[in-house]
């Protein structure tokens, strides 16, 4: 019997609400000219659509839907397309109401002035699609930095403050290596945070950085998320990040011609789902590294044509051009001129390995009394020191040093001449007084050794 009734007095079928995406119709309210959707009215909703709304079936159905969701207006648009064009319009929103991205369809339903939607949660897809797009957007920016017109100092730094902006670390760095030592070439910190770029030089490359190996070799870079992780393994480099404040930290390599040659670094940076930080920091070691390789060939270039190679001092085009600096100055200016006594003699009697090495002598007793960057190699066996920005009385002091030094030589003869002025606009003058100086102290070095001839002959 129970049976009989259940086939007389069937349940209604509703083919929508086993469906696994969420579907609503809407009755269309419009104003007074009937003209402009101003609102809807829900006709129906099925399980999924509840589950999406988070709200039960009754609480919908006969709403309005600005009753419901006042700011809700952004949804007429669509529905007014759908119903004048009297098709279907497809778009994604993020909705305020459910608190997701929806991916939507809209199209004219059964019954006068209604439409139905069929919805798609799209969350992953959405916060994928602008994760990616804010990260490349972040990698071309900073790339574009890294290739402007700035000189390399102020690009390096103003690409790692931008960086900064969109990871927000405590500190952004750069480690360079050439496998034996490390060094912070490059730093950005946060406020309150202290600066650690003066204490990591030259440092032990095994003791310091060996240890991210092992990162590399696994994913091709450094991800410590936790340092009490290190704290077995490696508790050098777990002491020294701890020391630093830090907690966790990225880092990414680059190379010069398979090489490892630095680190691109961030300690302590903010995880945020909109930004993929370890590309950001792939990416940008790369032009970093890029520009590195780039910056220290040029520096060698530039060494190369001012520096004598024979000497390892500067030569005379380098030797001019801090002589016209000076000249547009007016700073004092202390001055020696250095000749090699005998260099033909050397040369025909022991060879020229024999005159190099006078010649590289000469440059290394300068360079040990006055530093090395302050020689130049005038040409041939004539050497000049050029110490700017000297008081009289140190260069004086200086000048006795060197004479001393000369004195006590036994190996090689020289003949030196120097010469002060309170005024460097006067400096091609000035040179050619310690000229003159130095070639009256050469011929009074060939008199008393032709004099000593004589006697030795006689």
């Amino acid at each position: 019997m129970a049976t009989d009734r259940i086939l007389q007095h069937p349940q209604p079928l509703d083919p929508f609400d086993d469906i696994p995406v969420a579907y609503a119709v809407f009755q269309l309210i419009f104003d007074a000219a009937h003209s402009q959707v101003v609102n809807t009215r829900y006709v129906y909703v099925n399980r999924a659509y509840c589950r999406m709304a988070g709200c039960a079936r009754e609480d919908l159905v006969g709403r309005n839907f600005l009753d419901l969701y006042p700011e809700g207006v952004l949804w007429f648009p669509y529905c007014q397309e759908a119903w004048e064009k009297k098709e279907t319009v497809h778009a994604c929103l993020y909705s305020n109401e459910t608190g997701h991205w929806l991916d939507f369809t809209v199209g004219p339903a059964g019954g006068e002035d209604r439409v139905a939607f069929i919805f798609t949660i799209m969350d992953e897809t959405v916060q994928k699609t602008r994760r990616e797009t804010t990260t490349d957007g972040i990698i071309l920016h900073i790339s574009k930095l890294l290739n402007n017109d700035e000189d390399f100092e102020n690009g390096m730094n103003h690409a790692l403050e931008e960086l900064s902006r969109f990871i927000h670390p405590d500190r952004l760095y750069v480690l360079e290596t050439d496998g034996i030592t490390a060094s912070n070439t490059f730093e950005w910190c946060a406020p309150g945070v202290e600066p650690e770029m003066e204490t990591l030089q030259d440092l032990d490359y095994d003791g310091y950085l060996s240890g991210w190996e092992k990162y590399l070799k696994r994913s091709g870079d450094v991800v410590i998320s936790d340092i009490e992780e290190l704290k077995a393994d490696d508790p050098v480099d777990y002491e020294n990040l701890k020391r630093q404040g830090i907690r966790c930290l990225a880092a990414a390599p680059f190379y010069n011609r398979g090489k490892l040659i630095g680190y691109l670094g961030a300690d302590n940076y903010e995880k945020n789902d909109l930004i993929n930080t370890q590309l950001v920091l792939n990416s940008i070691s790369y032009f970093i590294g890029a520009k590195i390789v780039n910056h220290r060939l040029m520096e060698d270039l530039n060494r190369l044509s001012c520096t004598d190679t024979l000497t390892n001092v500067y030569n005379r085009n380098a030797m001019m051009a801090a002589m016209k600096t000076l000249s547009e100055q007016e700073a004092a200016v202390g001055l020696v001129y250095a000749d090699v006594n005998g260099l033909k003699c050397i040369n025909d009697r022991q060879g020229h390995e024999a005159g190099d090495q006078a010649l590289q002598h000469a440059a290394d007793t300068l360079s040990n009394c006055f530093g090395r960057e302050k020689v130049y190699r005038a040409g041939g066996d004539e050497f000049v020191v050029i110490l700017p920005k000297i008081g009289r009385e140190a260069f004086e002091e200086r000048w006795k040093a060197l004479q001393a030094s000369l004195y006590n030589d036994g190996a090689y003869s020289f003949s030196v001449g120097a010469k002060w002025c309170s005024d460097s606009t006067d400096i091609e003058e000035a040179l050619r007084i310690a000229d003159r100086h130095m070639y009256e102290e050469k011929e009074r070095f060939y008199r008393i050794r032709e004099n000593d001839r004589r006697k030795n002959r006689g």
